[in-house]
């Protein structure tokens, strides 16, 4: 017991929390009404899906994360966590969701939602199912 008590804070170090500006973003993208994975429509904007791979910082549910995927922390309010795998936020002005549905675990569908932050918030631009 004693030992745990010494490693938890180790532990905790490890896990990569949000800061607060990274976190309210990370929410309201997540409070957005668009599900990856489930809505088609808009037009993909070229390059953002690129650039956001190479650049973007990914947030997921897990708490420990995995390479390069921090935890997207607590959101309070009415996100949309049933089909979002994970947050990429970034390149300005852009975030990206993707998810899709599962069926007894097993991946069915994945899509990807483009949103991007403009003077008034921000706002879904296009979702597309990926082949």
């Amino acid at each position: 017991m004693r030992r745990l008590a010494l490693l938890l804070p180790l532990a905790l170090t490890a896990c990569d929390f949000p800061s607060r500006g990274e976190q309210a973003t990370v929410c309201a993208v997540m409070t957005l009404r668009a599900q990856p994975g489930i809505d088609r429509f808009g037009a993909v904007p070229p390059g953002v899906e690129r650039r956001a791979q190479a650049q973007a910082t990914a947030y997921g549910p897990g708490m420990m994360g995995g390479y390069r995927i921090s935890w997207w922390g607590l959101c309070s309010g009415r996100q949309r966590t049933d089909t979002t795998d994970m947050v990429l936020i970034g390149p300005e002005p852009w975030a990206l969701t993707k998810g899709g549905v599962r069926a007894d675990g097993r991946q069915v569908t994945y899509g990807t939602c483009y949103h991007r932050n403009t003077d008034d918030g921000w706002k879904t631009v296009a979702c597309r199912i990926n082949p």
